[in-house]
């Protein structure tokens, strides 16, 4: 990674809403930005989990909308401090909007910029 500067837990849903989610994860992971983080992997691995609640220094929690599972699963594991956003908050509507590679682009750019900030 060239200068990973946070972690990130994405929603993975079925929807297209989770589609962005995941896709927008991956990108700040392959850009170097973001440490992508197994959400499922809190839900079943307590000790993980514990020993991550030590180590997360910055989070981003990226739901795809606002049923907020990713938000629920770490707070559910003790992970309370993080910036959270959905994907719908960029004009994704649920079961709607077909993905686009250039809106993913875009949501991981302005993702970015509010980490830095962070």
């Amino acid at each position: 990674m060239k200068n990973q500067n946070f972690y990130i837990v994405s929603c993975s849903g079925a929807s297209n809403t989770g589609k962005y989610a995941d896709e927008v994860a991956r990108i700040l992971m392959s850009q170097g930005n973001a440490k992508m983080l197994c959400l499922a992997r809190f839900s079943i691995d307590k000790p993980f989990a514990e020993t991550s609640k030590g180590e997360i220094k910055k989070l981003l929690v990226l739901d795809g909308c606002p049923i907020n599972c990713a938000e629920k699963i770490m707070r559910e594991n003790g992970i309370t401090e993080f910036v959270h956003i959905h994907t719908t908050d960029y004009g994704i509507v649920k079961g709607q909007t077909p993905f686009s590679k250039e809106k993913a682009m875009e949501i991981a750019e302005d993702i970015l910029k509010k980490m830095e900030h962070n």
